[in-house]
């Protein structure tokens, strides 16, 4: 998934909480929010140091794209088959780059509880331990 095509699916799903978000989904949109981010608060700081009192682009930026931000997190999470409510780890000391360390491993693959893979791939047939693509064996009684 491209730049323009992930923050596309973001801001329509900007207040869907449920299915899963692939990584590039993920990285695209956080890439182009903490870049425009950084060029309103640049743009803000010029304005200001000018003599104009304009606070409100970085405002609006924050406003609109806020509830796409905390959704494709969700979504993001929900491809491990984690919870959102791990996102109230970003209220605690060091909790954000654990955030950021599940945002970077790979989502199940196949269907999990939140959803079908958003990449298509789907499970390894036979009961599985894991991650382990080796079938279990169970002894016949």
């Amino acid at each position: 998934m491209g730049p323009l095509a992930a923050l596309r699916s973001c801001l329509t799903k900007s207040f869907r909480w449920r299915g899963r978000a692939a990584r590039s989904e993920f990285w695209w949109f956080f890439l182009i929010f903490y870049g425009g981010l950084i060029v309103t608060a640049i743009y803000t700081i010029l304005s200001v140091e000018s003599g104009e009192d304009v606070l409100w682009p970085p405002v609006v930026f924050l406003l609109g794209l806020f509830p796409a931000s905390l959704a494709v997190m969700a979504r993001r999470l929900h491809d491990k088959g984690l919870t959102a409510w791990l996102m109230l780890l970003g209220f605690v000391p060091f909790g954000q780059l654990a955030l950021l360390i599940l945002a970077v491993l790979p989502g199940d693959e196949g269907p999990n509880g939140y959803g079908d893979d958003p990449l298509g791939r789907v499970k390894p047939e036979g009961l599985t331990y894991g991650r382990s693509r080796v079938p279990l064996v169970r002894d016949k009684d």
